[in-house]
This record gives C-alpha cells, sequence and structure tokens, in this order.
C-alpha cells in the first residue's frame, strides 16, 4: 500500500539531483548514470547516514533519531561542468520547504520520481517522519524522469537541507550531500 508517510526526507535528496537531469521517454537512448556520491550529517539528527553509488544505481541508509518536522528546508544548487573546465558551474539554485512540498504533491512529475523511489525504498512520504531507519536500494534514474532541455555531459547536484533560514544564525544543519553523474545521448 503506497504511503505518502514513508517518503519524506530522503525524496527531497534525491528530487534536487532529479531536477538536473530530464529526458522525454521517447528518446530512451539517453540516460543517467550516477558516478559518485558523498554526505556529511548532523549527529544531532542521524545516528548515520551512508549514501553510494555501486554499479551506477544509488544507494542511501539512514538512521534518523529524531523525527522530521514542519519547517525542514533544503537549498538544492544543479551544476555543470563544462567541456573541459575544471569546475562545475551552477546552473539552477531553488530553495524547498520540504514538507509543505511533499504534502502538496498530487501528480506530475513528482508523482513520477516519488513512484520510482518507493519501488526502491521504505521512505516516508510526508511529514513528520518518525525516528526509524530508512533506505534505498539500487535506484536508477530512468530517462522519463530526466529534464529534455540539459545537454549530454557531467552534471553535480548539490542538497543542503535544514532547519531555520539559510545561511543566517538561526539556519541549523540537519545534512549535505552531492551526486555525480553523467548524461549520455
Amino acid at each position: 500500500m503506497f504511503s505518502w508517510r514513508n517518503y519524506c526526507c530522503p525524496t527531497i535528496l534525491i528530487i534536487g539531483f532529479t531536477l538536473c537531469v530530464n529526458v522525454p521517454p521517447n528518446q530512451a537512448e539517453r540516460r543517467v548514470e550516477f558516478v559518485s556520491s558523498n554526505s556529511t550529517y548532523n549527529p544531532k539528527y542521524f545516528k548515520s547516514f551512508s549514501i553510494c553509488v555501486s554499479n551506477r544505481t544509488l544507494n542511501m541508509t539512514m538512521e534518523l533519531l529524531q523525527p522530521i518536522q514542519r519547517g525542514f528546508k533544503a537549498h538544492i544548487d544543479y551544476q555543470l561542468r563544462m567541456p573541459n573546465a575544471r569546475m562545475f558551474q551552477t546552473i539552477f539554485s531553488h530553495h524547498v520547504d520540504v514538507c509543505a512540498t511533499v504534502n502538496s504533491v498530487k501528480g506530475g512529475i513528482f508523482k513520477s520520481w516519488f513512484k520510482s523511489m518507493t519501488e526502491k525504498s521504505n521512505f516516508m512520504l510526508n511529514c513528520p517522519v518518525q525516528v526509524g531507519t530508512y533506505y534505498l536500494r539500487d535506484w536508477e534514474m530512468g530517462s522519463s524522469l530526466t529534464h529534455q532541455f540539459l545537454h549530454p555531459g557531467e552534471y553535480r547536484g548539490k542538497v543542503y537541507l535544514f532547519y531555520g533560514k539559510y545561511k543566517t544564525k538561526t539556519e541549523s544543519r540537519v545534512l549535505a550531500i552531492t551526486i555525480d553523474s553523467v548524461l549520455y545521448n
């Protein structure tokens, strides 16, 4: 049975990255391969958190120590590395109220992402997210989950999750994730 309750926190982490790479379903020859990932977490909120790329799929396990509640936010940066460039350049940056976004999703691309990830996870789909252990296993970003305006190349998604106001004294860091991928034609 589908439950929005099992999906909130980890979903927004992946959504941030997913917005980076979108190809219409009729261009199935295009594909996204995850290359690497890393994270840092606040031990006040997590007993453990790990994210890794294995066989070009994304895997995540986390043990949540505190419920994730209203006011949980994400700052998401989408970056592209131009050919022959050493550094990534931000192509899009966005703030999201995680709980408000997940609780209000009715359809469209968000529903597609949620459905795709729920097949490979036990994520909660609403707030509050209860204390517990959550996982994502062998998740691949299908071509129907990517944006067609992006050119093949190297992409980086950075997701910074927090409570409070971003880059102020009231900010409380919860989790930071970076995921690198390659979009192939």
